[in-house]
């Protein structure tokens, strides 16, 4: 059985770490509608469902455990800091918490769309987490 809170099931985080980035795939949870999946605009931002910020935020660390993402850390791939990203900034309207930053890859389409999957390079993985981890914290 899947866990779940107050406004429903969560989603399980699946990353795939490559060499230079992880791919997290999103999917449907059931019951809900399309518009619930993470949004990206390439190369610009993310955002997600402010009830898939923790299971995200963990998804992260796990990533930051790995050997790919110290190798990557140490060669200078990405930007590693948490200024990269954007303060998190959440929009009551539609319940989704927006971050800036490099989510996915630029492909000359503007606004943020619902996907499926999406990917980060490996080097900015940490300041991901620490800019959503603070948001929790302060939250």
């Amino acid at each position: 059985m899947r866990p779940s809170t107050a406004t429903g099931p969560l989603r399980h985080w699946a990353p795939e770490v490559g060499d230079a980035e992880v791919a997290f795939a999103c999917p449907s949870l059931p019951g809900a509608p399309a518009d619930a999946l993470p949004r990206v605009w390439p190369g610009r931002g993310l955002g997600l469902p402010e009830t898939d910020v923790p299971g995200l935020v963990t998804a992260l660390g796990t990533v930051m455990a790995t050997p790919q993402f110290w190798r990557a850390r140490r060669s200078g791939a990405g930007r590693g800091s948490e200024q990269i990203w954007s303060v998190p900034h959440t929009d009551p309207a539609d319940g989704f918490l927006y971050v800036v930053g490099p989510c996915g890859r630029w492909n000359n389409t503007a606004g943020y769309r619902p996907v499926h999957s999406f990917a980060i390079p490996l080097g900015d993985v940490g300041g991901l987490r620490s800019r959503l981890a603070a948001h929790l914290h302060t939250g």
